[in-house]
């Protein structure tokens, strides 16, 4: 796989999940620091939408923010015979 061919991907995986750890990213695709650090630099510089987080991961700052689902369980209305 080439460079340009993870780039893609990791790309579209931001896409999708709106953010992505580097732990995940050396694992996914089998990377050295050096090539990871060679695929942040290209994404950040010229992705503007995509931020590191706290040198943790990417995101991508276009994702809308999720909330949480309630945690109440839904009551449906009982039929009266």
């Amino acid at each position: 796989m080439t460079f340009d061919d993870i780039l893609a991907q990791i790309i579209d995986l931001l896409k999708r999940q709106g953010r992505v750890s580097y732990s995940a990213l050396k694992r996914r695709f089998d990377l050295d620091d050096d090539y990871l650090n060679d695929l942040k630099d290209e994404i950040l510089f010229t992705s503007p939408q995509i931020v590191d987080e706290g040198g943790r991961g990417l995101v991508s700052k276009n994702q809308p923010q999720r909330s949480p689902q309630s945690l109440e369980p839904q009551h449906s209305p009982l039929l009266q015979p």
